[in-house]
């Protein structure tokens, strides 16, 4: 990663106290950096860390949980040191989240121009009377459509694409260095995913902003991401760039990923990893992996790996590393639909001067 990160979190630990007074972890010693006009991707399963470890490097936990040890900084301000007041008058600002199903995060009893005016109002140093101009070019940068229209509409009036724009809206109404993505396209149709991943990564290079985009969508990371990072059971197992992590990666976790998703080119089922990751507390005496690798042998079970950088530039915590190639694509039988001879010719589906009305 960069020498001079813009965001860093070093050694972080995260967790709670159980009710017997023991304290669980559900983030373990992890560090990330992030710079100016640099794009990371934080690509895991669900319950992986990776939202917590977004959340924390902005200073928040949700209840119940506390920095352990380590650190988190934002262009050299400390984080985990800054009282609420404080940390409210960098979120929104510089540092802006914009995060899942964000139609949910719009106040659906207030019009559209209202909210970006109070964003203005809190993180801007502009008059009042600049708001109204500002608040049209703030939906003009994310490609809304007659944005002058747009300001007395309510979020309910607006297509999920739509309330997602004017969220990106909201965060950039305070200028921000800095933005954190939470799942930002999560329950929108394939083809509103692909405009808002190229209106992220557009305006990050413009900006040049450090972004920080969380998903389990790999294939919405390679078009924004640089660099991507694997969390698993709330440790990074892997840390490279975007290229080599999603073609070659070095950890049969990032593999197994990559080996779960459907092609349309590929014969054969998908392979699904089997098992499930430790819980938090569960008792874990080597690799966090390892009950679910297809490499694992005694030493894995029983010693835990150590991050380590390899030949290829990559960051990795795993003993088998250079043995990932030899590990299977598939290993179940082709389905009925594979059978199928790909080459043919004959339409499976054909539609042929289709008309549709509604009744008035």
């Amino acid at each position: 990663m960069s020498k001079q990160p813009f965001i860093s979190v070093k050694n972080l630990s995260v967790g709670y106290d159980s009710r017997t007074g023991k304290t669980i972890q559900v983030l373990r010693n992890v560090s990330l950096e992030i710079s100016r006009g640099e794009s990371i991707g934080l690509v895991g399963e669900s319950g992986s860390g990776k939202s917590t470890l977004a959340l924390a490097a902005m200073g928040y936990f949700k209840r119940g949980l506390r920095a352990i040890e380590g650190s988190a900084h934002f262009d050299g301000i400390d984080m985990l040191a800054l009282d609420r007041d404080d940390l409210q008058k960098i979120r929104g600002g510089r540092l802006a989240l914009i995060p899942q199903n964000s139609g949910q995060s719009l106040t659906p009893t207030m019009r559209i121009g209202r909210q970006l005016t109070e964003a203005l109002r809190l993180h801007s140093d502009l008059a009042a009377s600049q708001f109204p101009d500002r608040v049209v070019e703030l939906l003009t940068q994310v490609r809304l459509p007659d944005p002058a229209a747009l300001v007395s509409r309510y979020p309910h009036e607006l297509s999920g694409g739509q309330q997602q724009r004017v969220a990106i809206a909201m965060a950039l109404a305070g200028e921000p260095d800095a933005l954190l993505l939470d799942e930002p396209t999560t329950g929108l149709d394939v083809t509103t995913q692909a405009h808002i991943l190229e209106l992220l990564r557009d305006l990050a290079h413009e900006r040049n902003m450090a972004m920080l985009y969380v998903s389990h969508d790999l294939g919405a990371i390679s078009r924004v991401c640089d660099h991507v990072v694997v969390m698993y059971a709330g440790e990074i197992v892997l840390t490279g760039t975007a290229r080599q992590v999603l073609l070659e990666p070095c950890h049969p976790y990032a593999h197994g990923l990559l080996t779960s998703i459907p092609r349309l080119n590929q014969t054969s089922l998908p392979m699904a990893l089997d098992g499930r990751p430790p819980m938090p507390g569960e008792a874990v005496t080597g690799c966090a992996f390892a009950d679910r690798c297809a490499l694992a042998d005694a030493a894995c079970r029983t010693t835990p790996p150590d991050l380590q950088r390899v030949a290829t530039g990559e960051i990795v915590r795993c003993f088998k590393s250079d043995m990932i190639g030899d590990m299977p694509v598939s290993n179940r039988k082709p389905s009925r639909m594979g059978d199928a001879d790909t080459t043919a010719t004959d339409d499976a589906l054909g539609l042929d001067s289709l008309a549709i009305s509604y009744a008035k």
